[in-house]
């Protein structure tokens, strides 16, 4: 229990640090439009060994990773890894005609250095690493308003999933009743509030996307296979939660352009949790600097800039399953 605070603990101050900052400073757009408009999403890097020249084959997997993905490529050949590398990476050893990858999460995290994955690296693996059915399902919902899609990570026990479910569900209904939009946001069509005064530009949206209180959720289950480093991604970066919760399902509120905090366990979820979270997500973006904010980003394939530039989305327009930009 004495452990179950401490983690407690630690999500509320994160999150009251945030809340606390120089009001003075504030923009009246909330957290989660602000981080799906302006944040740009942190790079993960994939390291990429092999013994040798690259067949046709391999160069062809390695190029497939395309622009619309913040994920980062290093390929490296063991048998010509320089001192640094080396340092870095230590002896890495590969057959040859095979290559190895390491994944890693953006070097502003604290775990930058430790590695995510590590594993034979092969084209159905590596597009896994980029995407996933769950996280097109995400960037669908926000993409068309969502504040936040709320992650239940299945533990496994049907009836402790079944009862994070209803509570989580219970929570969120509970938190919409009061959480509401920050006064003083300007439409991107609004610009002549910006020339009388009215309101700052900082105030003004990007996008044409719905702004409203609206969560949803879904359920991965944690044997899965598509989404084996999603799961990774969500849970590697607070390890202390899954040691301290390892048959637990977890929640994680995933925002923006794929930005999640720390995960909640069974335990832990609460009304207060719930809205201290909530109140975060929806509230004034009291801070501009990305980094000074909680959380982590996420793998997502989406060129975001372009959708948002383009958007034309319309309040509960049907979105089909996202495959990437070409979609839209």
């Amino acid at each position: 229990m004495v452990r179950c605070n401490y983690i407690l603990g630690a999500f509320f101050a994160a999150l009251t640090l945030f809340q606390s900052a120089d009001l003075t400073k504030a923009c009246q757009v909330p957290v989660f439009r602000y981080a799906l408009e302006r944040w740009t999403a942190d790079t993960y890097r994939l390291a990429v060994f092999h013994n040798g020249p690259l067949s046709d084959e391999q160069q062809d997997v390695v190029a497939g990773v395309g622009y619309d993905v913040n994920l980062e490529l290093l390929t490296i050949d063991t048998g010509e890894m320089s001192a640094a590398e080396r340092i870095r990476f230590g002896d890495v050893q590969v057959i040859k005609g095979e290559m190895l990858g390491r994944l890693y999460y953006p070097i502003e995290s604290r775990l930058r250095d430790t590695p995510i994955w590590e594993g034979a690296l092969t084209r159905k693996v590596l597009m896994r690493i980029v995407d996933s059915p769950v996280r097109r399902r995400i960037a669908r919902d926000i993409l068309a308003g969502e504040s936040a899609v709320w992650v239940i990570l299945n533990s496994g026990n049907r009836e402790a999933d079944d009862r994070v479910k209803k509570a989580l569900n219970r929570h969120i209904d509970s938190i919409t009743q009061w959480l509401e939009i920050p006064e003083g946001v300007a439409g991107p069509g609004e610009l002549e509030r910006v020339a009388s005064g009215e309101v700052a530009m900082e105030d003004v949206l990007r996008s044409k996307i719905p702004l409203k209180i609206s969560f949803t959720s879904l359920v991965i289950d944690k044997n899965d296979p598509a989404e084996t480093f999603f799961i990774k991604m969500l849970t590697g970066f607070v390890p202390s939660l899954i040691e301290q919760y390892p048959s637990q399902p977890l929640v994680f509120p995933v925002f923006g352009r794929g930005r999640t905090l720390d995960g909640i366990s069974e335990e832990m979820l609460n009304e207060e949790l719930m809205a201290a979270a909530g109140s975060y997500i929806c509230g004034a973006c009291s801070c501009e600097v990305k980094r000074e904010n909680p959380g982590i980003d996420l793998v997502m394939s989406m060129e975001w800039d372009e959708v948002i530039e383009g958007s034309a989305v319309v309040v509960d327009k049907k979105l089909p399953p996202l495959e990437g930009v070409g979609d839209l």
